[in-house]
């Protein structure tokens, strides 16, 4: 697979809010897949065992422990709009 078919199949495959897939890659493809997205976090799941040398591997694109901040200021929103419903909804 040609560097530009490699980049649409990721494309493709983390479209459309997608930032957790598992894919089989070769040692060539997922050196492309970290430069290209350099915080994800890669979790092989199988070992190379096929005619083509590729494995099975965990991509997130989104590591939890990275967007810690982001998830408390979300639930800090959360609360907040509940007690602001639960004032509206008893006057």
């Amino acid at each position: 697979m040609s560097e530009k078919e490699f980049k649409k199949f990721l494309n493709e495959s983390f479209s459309e809010g997608v930032y957790y897939r598992e894919l089989r890659l070769s040692k060539g493809e997922l050196d492309a897949l970290r430069e290209l997205y350099p915080s994800a976090k890669v979790k092989k799941t199988t070992e190379v065992n096929d005619a083509q040398s590729k494995a099975w591997y965990e991509i997130n694109l989104m590591p939890v422990q990275e967007n810690i901040d982001h998830i408390d200021s979300v639930r800090k929103e959360n609360l907040r709009l509940k007690r602001e419903l639960k004032i509206l909804k008893n006057q």
